[in-house]
């Protein structure tokens, strides 16, 4: 059929999108709904898995608006946050909310785990420095706080394998998002059955393990009714947000370094293999599969990015629409001096963290705030960055940015001025989106191999060079004060912390 599409179907933190493109990745049409959330208590937040696949087909049915025949989609993937998944009976049922990633709730089990001398172990195998965000966390509180469903259940699905679930009716994963369970052995790329005896959990929850880019299925008639999709449209594998990202963005080779601007924030380096020994794991690195065939990664990050700009709305655009709010914190930022007149921003504020405002004085105005949040947001970035330099002895000689954070122009500068390193921003909407649609396309057989499906994309970039003057100032202030911001508030937080609960 003349005019092959592709769909990639994005299961974000903030947003459901859907994205059609052409098999040279040239966009046809978008669609965006915000993904349903509920928190019900403090430091709780979760999806109810209806809601999350009504809004992605109210999504997938917009996007499919503007065509005039839907069978011109070849295939398509979903991609999703890597850390909440839904439980599911034999029928398909869910029973329960998912557990969203960033939840808090699970900090009681990491704590056991820690207790018990598993840490290492389990990073031997995993490549997870653990937080309380992974899976294996979240199935352990399922099987102690929710028993009845933990019983009752048939699989525990990922959200992007959900979704495919519903479209397709196949209960599988891909090696990306398996990685964020913390129960997949790297190397190995199978279930540790170690670990799950280590924890308690149960084997037969865990779905079959595919490479992303398999074609597991094709769109149900059900599913078709649903979404307007075509009856036996391909359905593949997807794989981990940020992972689909990269691959979008080309960034699949060591010397090649991707920073993900989402609600969330990567710092994402490809590798060729993994060092799962004591100087990683006594640096906190994290590594994963990549969703390009037999590559690795290691990523780190920023929980709580663009949702700390989202915090930063609040306080000086209350109740204003998004592009003014937005706009007003581009040109408070902007009027501030660089340093923000002493105010430090340590912008941890989600996954059981807690930042920090230091410096603060009765002239501290909204102005100073926001260059500070930009600033503390960069800061850490180049931590983080730095930290997985130092203990790899890599170099990311290219950095490109992605994400919605990347149309912040003040943003984007005081980044590369903390860095001192120019960045390549890629002209790239949707970029998640688009890497699951490039692995649906692998999945149709439109391409032979991720290789052939970037070398398909013509993406354009700009680059944001470092102002010498500016960025000798930041060297100063990272290294004297930012540095010694964590290790020095770390005890006051989990004072706080304790008096809290």
């Amino acid at each position: 059929m003349a005019g092959e599409l592709l769909l990639g179907i994005d299961i974000g933190t903030t947003n459901i999108k859907a994205m059609i493109v052409t098999v040279a990745g040239a966009p046809v049409s978008a669609a965006s709904v915000a993904t349903p959330t509920e928190r019900p208590r403090p430091g709780w937040a979760e999806h109810d898995p209806q809601a999350l696949w009504l809004a992605a087909v109210q999504a997938i049915r917009r996007a499919l608006a503007p065509l005039d025949d839907p069978r011109r989609v070849r295939g398509l993937a979903v991609a999703s946050v890597g850390e909440a998944g839904v439980l599911i009976d034999v029928h398909g049922t869910p029973l329960g909310p998912a557990i969203a990633w960033y939840d808090s709730r699970t900090i009681p089990q990491l704590q056991r785990w820690s207790a018990s001398g598993a840490l290492f172990d389990g990073f031997r195998i995993t490549g997870i420095a653990p937080t309380p965000i992974y899976g294996i966390f979240k199935l352990m509180w399922l099987r102690e706080h929710a028993p009845q469903a933990y019983a009752a259940a048939a699989s525990w699905l990922h959200i992007a394998d959900y979704i495919a679930f519903r479209l397709c009716g196949a209960r599988a994963t891909d090696y990306s998002l398996a990685t964020r369970s913390m129960l997949l052995d790297l190397r190995a790329r199978c279930w540790s059955a170690s670990l799950l005896d280590r924890a308690g959990l149960r084997a037969d929850l865990l779905p079959e393990l595919v490479a992303s880019g398999t074609r597991i299925g094709t769109v149900t008639g059900e599913a078709a009714a649903a979404t307007g999709l075509a009856p036996g449209t391909i359905v593949g594998t997807g794989g981990h947000d940020h992972v689909c990202g990269a691959l979008a963005a080309g960034v699949r080779r060591g010397g090649e370094c991707l920073d993900s601007m989402g609600t969330a924030e990567a710092v994402f380096l490809p590798l060729e293999d993994v060092p799962l020994d004591a100087t990683t794991f006594a640096a906190g690195l994290t590594f994963g599969a990549h969703v390009a065939r037999n590559r690795f990664y290691t990523m780190d990050g920023l929980w709580s990015s663009g949702a700390a700009i989202e915090w930063l709305r609040g306080l000086v655009a209350p109740g204003a629409p998004s592009s003014e709010a937005f706009g007003r914190i581009e040109a408070l930022a902007a009027s501030a001096p660089s340093g923000s007149l002493g105010v430090l921003f340590l912008p941890r504020l989600a996954g059981g963290e807690r930042g920090a405002l230091l410096g603060l004085t009765i002239d501290t105005g909204p102005a100073v705030l926001a260059r500070a949040v930009y600033e503390g947001l960069a800061f850490e970035w180049r931590r983080i960055l730095e930290q997985i330099e130092t203990t790899l002895g890599v170099h990311a000689a290219t950095i490109r940015v992605i994400g919605g954070g990347s149309r912040s122009p003040v943003w984007l500068g005081i980044k590369a001025d903390v860095l001192g390193r120019p960045l390549h921003v890629l002209e790239l909407d949707e970029s998640v989106a688009l890497g699951a649609a490039l692995l649906g396309g692998l999945a149709a057989e439109v391409y032979r191999d991720e290789e052939e499906a970037v070398s398909a994309l013509r993406l354009s970039e700009r680059t944001i060079a470092p102002d010498p003057q500016r960025s000798e100032h930041y060297q100063q202030i990272y290294r004297e004060a930012f540095l010694r911001v964590a290790p020095a508030v770390a005890p006051v937080h989990g004072a706080l912390r304790t008096l809290a609960e």
